[in-house]
């Protein structure tokens, strides 16, 4: 350390004890070992010793009706105060155009902290100055305190606190300089606080270097991309001549500097025509690459004063185009509404729920076991709703460790970790601004996960890994899981305050053997998906039915792929993997026109004869409606009036058994219905008749 020989005394004035005392202390850890220093309120100031300088802590205080008193000959110093850069990275990430009162303990100290933030550069909010003692204060619901946290009004719910001002360089330099401190151990110092604050000179600092390296900036860029660039005067001369321009003609900067870009083109055998005639993608032959090139006039004031050459290698450009409608693909919502498959009045109705949440910007919640469509409904939200031109991006995180979702959902900056890329990366919330982000997995994110993740939805702000920045996002988030949230929440595997906020919107899909009857809907949709016989089907319908399907629709679309792939119209049901018939299930073919005899167990007129014809009729793909179902007993030999049944469909309803819908959707069995018609529930529980009531 640079010795020192009677330490120099330095006082600190300023208008109240605290900030004194903040001042002083900045100043002991800085310089406490050249320098002593003593802080003073502007009332308990005294001027009893002597002191080597005086430090002022705000120009006000000497307008003040009692300015302090300081002997003649000392110096005197205004101090200047700045922003460390944490505190300045706080004001940046408000949101352009946020009304905020400053809150300070004085008006002087609040109006000096709203002039620091303009001096600096933060023109994109609007301050107004609160103290204790303001009269008709504006009705601002949010606040910027440096420090002052505890005289923030209660109308205020937002508070950014940006801690105390610091010293700015300038000022230390101005202290050390009157002293001859400025050795080479003041200006280690000096070096290493710098990199923490904002200089109150960076906005000529940063002019300055932008005019300086404008140049040499834009060279850099241009010969980064992969495009040619040439650019040239009024005369033609090359002005400017890329990289991969370079690499096009097999031409140095040094020798296209010589050239006209007329005389360049001719050397491949190339006439650019008129020179001030613009034209895009023409495809030319320069070398032994196929080329597209277009050229852009420059006008200054209405007069022609040079041009720009872009020069595109079609194949990149094919390259290119290959990427976006990957990338594209990948970001955008696959289904929409319309690629749902269902007749059943449950699952309608769970449409309709999902239709309604589409409208809202709320986050919505999808339960569901595994392979009930939990994603399918995230895309059709996202298509149906106002961002369905902005990204829709899935993540599933479950299938990603800790910190890799981390970082796929947040980005990292440059260095954040071992291997991390140049640049960094942005996060998944970072490429879905605008859009939506489908978390699909929920309940398997880790505790801090979960705590990073609430954060994102409570203040709309993402924080890189390893960044200092926080980058303001607009995204809706959908969620789904197969997990139980309440029972986690409850044992404290998952916070509270997040599920509260992302089961905003909730929606419960069924299990598929919730909603047998669109098991052969969607059994002969995916046969069609795949160009196979719907016929495949009549040896299997009945054990299609009756299998629970725990892998829900997932499962029965592996299951309708396999009986495509097969194509054997013999296949049975114990020929699917999975697909085993139990003891007590029946193999039955299900001819059409022809009612099962294991079904036919009432008479006519009866309503269990009805409800097997509504049973025969869902199970093959038909609609059930009233006159369908005349027709269908007709086709059998039956007669039966439709005013007959009308009477039946009504009686069946009332004990439960069916639900009418209007429309297309006609007569739907319940749960109850089904197990009936498939020997799950016993005659005697319908009375000695076989009858259903009434």
């Amino acid at each position: 350390m640079f010795p020192i020989k009677g330490k120099k005394k330095v006082a600190i004035i300023a208008g109240s004890s605290k900030t004194a005392a903040a001042i002083t202390n900045q100043l002991v850890v800085l310089f406490g070992a050249f320098i002593e220093f003593y802080g003073f309120s502007q009332k308990s100031w005294n001027n009893d010793s002597n002191y080597d300088m005086v430090l002022i802590s705000t120009q006000t205080i000497f307008t003040r009706e009692l300015a302090p008193k300081i002997k003649p000959g000392t110096v005197i110093l205004i101090i200047r105060r700045t922003l460390l850069r944490t505190s300045w990275e706080k004001v940046m990430s408000i949101p352009v155009g946020t009304k905020l009162l400053m809150v300070n303990d004085e008006k002087d100290s609040a109006e000096e902290t709203i002039a620091l933030l303009r001096e600096l550069g933060a023109g994109h909010i609007e301050l107004v100055p609160y103290y204790p003692k303001i009269q008709n204060c504006p009705p601002y619901t949010s606040a910027i305190t440096p420090g002052e946290g505890q005289l923030v009004p209660d109308i205020v719910n937002r508070v950014f606190d940006i801690g105390e001002r610091v010293i700015d360089v300038s000022t230390l330099v101005d202290i050390l300089t009157q002293f001859n401190l400025l050795h080479s151990d003041a200006r280690d110092i000096l070096s290493v606080y710098s990199e923490s604050i904002i200089t109150r000179s960076q906005g000529i600092q940063i002019t300055m270097q932008g005019l300086i390296h404008a140049k040499l900036l834009l060279q850099q860029t241009l010969d980064m991309v992969q495009d040619g660039v040439i650019a040239y005067d009024l005369n033609g001369k090359i002005t400017f001549f890329n990289t991969a321009a370079q690499a096009l003609f097999e031409c140095t900067v040094q020798e296209a500097n010589q050239l006209s870009v007329r005389s360049l083109f001719e050397r491949v055998r190339i006439d650019l025509g008129v020179m001030t005639e613009e034209f895009n993608d023409s495809l030319f032959q320069i070398k032994k690459h196929k080329v597209l090139v277009s050229r852009q006039v420059i006008e200054e004031n209405g007069h022609i004063t040079g041009g720009v050459l872009t020069l595109k290698a079609a194949r990149h450009v094919e390259e290119q185009e290959l990427k976006l409608r990957l990338h594209s693909k990948g970001y955008q919502a696959k289904f929409s509404f319309a690629d749902l498959v269902t007749t059943s009045i449950r699952m309608k109705r769970v449409v309709e729920q999902a239709e309604k949440m589409a409208s809202s910007d709320l986050a919505v919640l999808i339960l569901g076991e595994s392979g009930t469509g939990k994603e399918l409904f995230a895309h059709a939200i996202h298509q149906a709703s106002t961002r369905s031109s902005f990204p829709f991006v899935a993540v599933n995180c479950s299938s990603l460790p800790d910190n890799l979702l981390e970082s796929e959902l947040f980005g990292y900056e440059e260095g954040a970790f071992t291997g991390a890329r140049k640049g960094g990366k942005p996060g998944l919330f970072e490429q879905a601004h605008k859009g939506t982000i489908f978390l699909d997995e929920i309940g398997d994110i880790s505790p801090n996960l979960q705590s990073r993740l609430l954060r994102v939805l409570q203040q709309k702000e993402v924080l890189k890994v390893g960044g200092t920045r926080l980058l303001p996002v607009d995204v809706r988030v959908i969620a789904a899981t197969n997990r139980d949230l309440t029972r986690m929440v409850n044992e404290g595997a998952f916070r509270a305050d997040l599920y509260y906020r992302l089961k905003v919107l909730q929606l419960l899909i069924p299990p598929l053997r919730e909603r047998k009857e669109d098991i052969p809907l969607l059994s002969a949709h995916f046969l069609r998906k795949r160009g196979a016989d719907e016929k495949l089907l009549e040896t299997l319908l009945a054990s299609l039915v009756k299998h629970d399907w725990h892998g829900n629709v997932r499962e029965l679309e592996n299951a309708m792929e396999y009986v495509a792939f097969m194509n054997d119209h013999n296949l049975s049901a114990k020929d699917i993997p999975g697909l085993e018939v139990g003891p007590g299930v029946e193999k039955v073919v299900v001819q059409s026109n022809e009612i099962p005899p294991q079904l036919y167990r009432a008479a006519p007129n009866n309503e269990r004869f009805l409800l097997n014809l509504i049973y025969l009729a869902k199970t093959s793909g038909k609609n059930a409606g009233r006159r369908s179902l005349v027709e269908q007993a007709r086709q059998n030999g039956i007669v039966i009036h439709e005013t007959e049944v009308r009477k039946i469909v009504e009686k069946l309803r009332t004990e439960g058994w069916i639900e009418v819908s209007t429309g297309r959707g006609g007569i739907t069995l319940t749960e109850s219905g089904y197990h009936l018609c498939c020997g799950n529930t016993e005659m005697g529980e319908l009375g000695e008749t076989g009858g259903m009531g009434g």
